[in-house]
């Protein structure tokens, strides 16, 4: 079958892109073939898409081309994903349109499956939901995508925004968390000397709900740990800053983005990973903590890992060292702690939870093909 995906998907930087590029690698294997479009900001954003199958055809739409102008003016975005959709779709007529964001790909998906007349499959994230939901300009118009789509994916974490102010969501389905492929994530490479912690994601304004901030205070008490981070951001200067007035420069690198398919060995390079987050963080599970338990690595995480109704698989794992995000005292005995470990046996049942999540996916994209009910 042939799904066409509008979405977030590399070279653009996310935890929404790489886990729908190591889904689309895995779903392959099923004899799915994937048509996407994606919009490629200029900052966020890696070199390279990554390998990928032949059964994944990418088109990128970039900023490099100016809109003519016009008023009230504007970028165009979701009137160019539906009509590279479409030059996509006049090869091949897709069994199924998907969208993995609510903005602007899940409105162009729409269109896109309207005028195709075929499903609507629609996932959410936790930025969309948090940031875009409940902002009243947009809402009425989310609430009736949402409500109209054919299959809404959700997961239970996430399901009590989904619902908040929808009368009701017919189409709503449940599919198991993410997990990383143990094929993919396993132990490639040695963990760097000294000792490296790395933190790998954005540097946005929000970057201390990170507890980065804490982070660097723990540095100055352990001299012998480096930072390697691969990041950028509109909060990278106000960063490099603070990273400037705790004198650390020299104890800190940092190169910018790169593909999904580089992170398991950069994950097996480090003694420990960063994946702190305070109060207010956005409610999604990362998929960092996952992709770093696979290759065996120590991963630093708050108490808000634990409440994540995904967690039940990792919550004994010796492998995650749990933090103050406000203490770095209590960083600095996490890092030793990290420092001193010799067993790096990943969580069990990682690959009976993938194979269960890709599986549950390829029967629903089945089922959703044939649906054809497109509503008015």
């Amino acid at each position: 079958m042939k799904v066409l995906l509008i979405g977030k998907f590399p070279p653009t930087q996310g935890g929404i892109s790489s886990r729908s590029f190591w889904l689309c690698h895995a779903l392959a294997t099923h004899d799915i073939y994937f048509d996407i479009v994606t919009i490629v900001p200029p900052l966020y954003r890696s070199e390279t898409t990554g390998k990928l199958p032949n059964k994944i055809r990418l088109r990128q739409i970039t900023t490099d081309e100016e809109p003519p102008w016009f008023i009230p003016g504007g970028e165009l975005w979701i009137e160019r994903l539906v009509s590279s959709a479409l030059d996509l779709a006049n090869d091949q007529m897709p069994d199924l349109v998907e969208a993995n964001y609510l903005v602007p790909y899940g409105f162009a998906a729409f269109i896109t499956s309207r005028i195709l007349g075929v499903p609507l499959l629609i996932r959410h994230a936790g930025s969309d939901l948090t940031k875009l939901y409940n902002w009243k300009p947009v809402q009425h118009a989310l609430e009736s995508l949402i409500t109209r789509a054919d299959l809404v994916v959700s997961t239970s974490s996430t399901i009590s925004q989904l619902l908040k102010g929808t009368n009701s969501i017919n189409s709503l389905v449940f599919l198991p968390q993410y997990v990383p492929d143990p094929r993919a994530f396993s132990h490639v490479g040695t963990s760097l000397s000294p000792f490296c912690l790395l933190f790998a994601g954005k540097l946005n304004y929000y970057w201390k709900l990170k507890a980065l901030d804490t982070l660097l205070e723990s540095f100055r008490l352990r001299c012998d740990w480096h930072l390697k981070m691969v990041a950028d951001g509109k909060g990278r200067e106000d960063f490099e800053n603070e990273i400037k007035k705790h004198g650390l420069s020299q104890r800190i690198t940092r190169r910018s983005f790169i593909p999904p398919d580089q992170m398991p060995s950069l994950l097996s390079e480090a003694t420990a990973v960063w994946a702190v987050e305070r109060e207010g963080s956005i409610p999604n599970f990362s998929n960092i903590v996952w992709e770093t338990l696979a290759v065996g690595r120590p991963c630093l995480v708050s108490s808000s890992t634990f409440m994540h109704p995904d967690a039940d698989l990792l919550r004994d794992s010796p492998l995650l060292l749990l933090v103050n995000p406000e203490d770095p005292v209590s960083v600095a005995s996490a890092l030793d702690k990290a420092a001193s470990m010799t067993n790096f046996e990943p969580p069990g049942g990682l690959m009976e939870n993938f194979n269960k999540c890709i599986e549950s996916t390829a029967s629903l994209y089945f089922e959703a093909s044939q649906l054809n009910k497109v509503r008015e």
